[in-house]
């Protein structure tokens, strides 16, 4: 593309930058893989109750909120994202480590926390620098960030059979693994070159800003419609009768359907774009919801995973394109660490407000996720049409032709 900087002195070429950044993803998604469904059960190995395990759990979704933006402002003022990103993953490594010498809850809360304040904001800061990387023609993020999805995949199998083998005591262990392999990976990347300030001329007009808002907005909208899926519908369809090995197909139709998705992602976006991509997401998110409320039978459910390729994948997709296009380069960490904090909190509102909606009304709470999906469509047309067609293209996210 044209008016990019050049690249750094010594960058590697691209086919090496492309399997390190796909390895990046690939051990930064296996720690999560390990820790969400895991982590509990080494909390509960330790003696936690189940009030001081959800204690546990609450805390990095709180850290999240408050170090996600202050990173993502870090990593532009200081400039060098892959180096910022290299620190967090041996700082995160460190304290997942030091889990395993907490001995009460108090010292867990604090470890886990700090450890969570390094973690959480390397997502978004990973997506910053691959979109850069991709705007340079160097990777295609689609399918560099599908490694991610597998691998989450992976670790989810994977390391369910190792931790009934080898015991609870392993998830700290495959945790610190995964960090350290990211580690790894970041230090075998290139660093970017800092960004000339004149990147920013797109943000500056004012229906460019509105567009990027509406958007972020519209995202954070469709991506919360899945709290109550991810809260209550394995225990709804084992209530319904369905195995657990049911289950896990269900869930793992859907990881499919989204690495599909992102394989073929950069060729979607490039033809349609970033805000068709979030509208399709959240009109799939109401098709996907409703039909989920009608408590249809395990044969149905199978095309309706298939949706989440859409309901999670486009929107997902949809987001890192809109900031990679409408955010100056020189602040993409601060944009994409934004966008990221915008979803976590209306996911952590739409997580709370979804316990409460099934108490009350039950498999009928998928009908507010659907009206989320609708009324993220609804903004992501609206920016659309705001979109100042005229302005520069900011960048997209394919790779070499």
């Amino acid at each position: 593309m044209s008016g990019l900087p050049s690249e750094p002195a010594g960058a590697l070429p691209h086919a090496r930058v492309r399997i390190a950044l796909g390895g990046a993803y690939a051990t930064l998604f296996f720690s999560l893989g390990i820790y969400m469904p895991f982590f509990p059960l080494w909390l509960g190995e330790r003696g936690f109750s189940p009030q001081e395990i959800g204690a546990a759990l609450a805390v990095p979704l709180l850290t999240r909120l408050l170090a996600t933006p202050l990173l993502g402002l870090l990593s532009d003022h200081w400039g060098r994202p892959k180096a910022l990103l290299a620190c967090l993953a041996l700082s995160t490594a460190t304290l997942m480590a030091a889990l395993a010498f907490c001995r009460s809850p108090m010292a867990v809360y604090v470890v886990l926390g700090l450890a969570a304040m390094a973690w959480n904001p390397s997502f978004a800061l990973l997506d910053a620098y691959s979109t850069r990387q991709a705007r340079a023609g160097r990777v295609d993020y689609g399918r560099s960030r599908l490694w991610g999805s597998a691998s989450f995949v992976l670790a989810n199998l994977a390391g369910g059979f190792a931790i009934s083998e080898a015991g609870a005591d392993l998830v700290v262990v495959l945790m610190v693994a995964g960090q350290s392999a990211f580690l790894c990976a970041m230090l075998v990347l290139p660093e970017l070159p800092r960004p000339p300030a004149r990147a920013a001329a797109r943000l500056d007009l004012p229906r460019a800003r509105m567009v990027l808002v509406l958007g972020i907005i519209g995202a954070a909208l469709i991506q919360s419609s899945h709290a109550t899926l991810y809260a209550f519908a394995s225990v709804h369809w084992a209530e319904a009768g369905l195995s657990l090995t049911a289950i896990g197909l269900l869930w793992a139709i859907g990881v499919i359907a989204e690495i599909l998705l992102f394989r073929s992602g950069t060729r979607i976006v490039r033809r349609f774009g970033p805000l068709a991509l979030l509208a399709c997401g959240g009109v799939a998110a109401a098709l996907r919801f409703t039909a989920l409320s009608f408590d249809p039978p395990f044969w149905l459910l199978l095309p309706i995973q298939i949706l989440h390729g859409a309901t999670f994948g486009a929107t997902y997709l949809g987001t890192v394109e809109l900031v990679a296009r409408f955010a100056p380069e020189h602040r993409a960490a601060s944009a994409q660490s934004l966008a990221g904090w915008t979803v976590s909190l209306a996911m952590s509102g739409a997580s709370l407000l979804s316990g409460v909606l099934w108490v009350a009304i039950g498999r009928d709470a998928f009908l507010v996720s659907a009206a989320l999906g609708v009324s993220g469509a609804a903004l992501a047309l609206v920016a659309g049409a705001l979109q100042p067609h005229k302005a520069g293209s900011g960048g997209d996210t394919r790779a070499p032709s």
